[in-house]
């Protein structure tokens, strides 16, 4: 069963970037207006029956006014300590499409093994954070056309902003070092993302799993299930904002982000996945200039490798925090 290109051809397939002239300065100026925000941190001790780790709630400012971010902060009763200067790893998790943070035993997989965690809802999604932005323009039912008529106003700025900033909340505990980023889905193009803007804040390697938010012009061609379906619902009524769109989707395109990316990838993708279709995972590592490595799951789809995948993950953070 084919639900894309034939392999051979996915291997090859490294469509031309999207980027506008001014991406780098657009996202330099957000970075720099997020930077002048505080974070307002807290952290609230939050009791777990699992005694090899200490579980809290993590709070801080997302970007713009009115929300403030959720999620765990987990910290392993035995860290690993990893390079010369003795501090400790730590993970940053971000949630697929209309998701969450989940519960604390999400992460005890990786907090068992000494790491640092850090997951966080998404704004407004089905967690315990809200959506305080105002958006200018009506949109589809969900979050992929809010605010899309113009990338200053677009939901994801603001999403990829709060995502960032879990960047500079680990950077304020100063036990911790080197950052993994990882998520699959909409975490995927967060983590992407994530690893490009923040490519001067110690990010050691990222692991995005089946990627969203990625190739929009192939993905709204060839998906056949999931969100894109928003943006189709969306130009049914306004037939002449897709060109537009599509400019303002440019800005939040992880094929674009893919080049500026510094840190080492493992990237997955599922071969049969009807949401995010592989091409669109493809175009992302195809377009990546650092070490990097991808796993194909053939007879899979947007479930990706699972827990099968979870074990490439170990080997994979290992090798780059010099543990194997």
């Amino acid at each position: 069963m084919i639900v894309d290109k034939p392999l051979s051809e996915l291997e090859l397939y490294k469509p031309d970037l999207t980027a506008q002239a001014d991406f780098d300065s657009f996202w330099e100026e957000t970075i720099a207006q997020s930077n002048r925000q505080p974070l307002n941190a807290k952290l609230e001790y939050y009791p777990y029956p699992v005694e090899q780790v200490k579980v809290f709630q993590a709070q801080y400012e997302g970007f713009g006014t009115g929300t403030r971010v959720n999620g765990w902060y987990i910290v392993p009763k035995t860290p690993l300590k990893v390079g010369k200067d003795g501090k400790f790893p730590a993970i940053v998790q971000f949630h697929g499409y209309s998701g969450d943070k989940g519960r604390p035993a999400n992460y005890l997989h990786w907090a068992l093994q000494g790491y640092y965690v850090l997951a966080v809802d998404t704004r407004g999604q089905d967690g315990d954070t809200p959506d305080n932005q105002n958006y200018p323009n009506g949109n589809a039912v969900d979050f992929m056309t809010k605010g899309i008529a113009d990338p200053q106003s677009y939901y994801y700025r603001f999403a990829y902003m709060d995502c960032l900033r879990a960047v500079n909340f680990i950077r304020e505990q100063k036990e911790l070092g080197p950052i993994v980023l990882t998520g699959g889905s909409q975490g995927d193009g967060l983590t992407i993302a994530v690893a490009a803007l923040g490519a001067n804040q110690q990010i050691q390697a990222a692991m995005p799993d089946v990627p969203y938010l990625c190739h929009f012009r192939r993905a709204v061609e060839v998906f056949t299930t999931g969100p894109y379906q928003e943006l189709v619902n969306h130009w049914k009524a306004k037939p002449n904002a897709v060109e537009n769109d599509f400019r303002t989707l440019s800005y939040f395109d992880g094929l674009n982000f893919a080049p500026r990316i510094k840190c080492p990838i493992l990237l997955s993708v599922g071969l049969l996945d009807t949401v995010c279709p592989p091409s669109t995972g493809f175009a992302v590592y195809n377009h990546l200039t650092v070490e990097k490595e991808l796993r194909v799951y053939p007879f899979n789809g947007h479930e990706g490798g699972g827990t099968r995948h979870e074990e490439e993950k170990y080997h994979f953070i290992g090798k780059h925090l010099n543990q194997e």
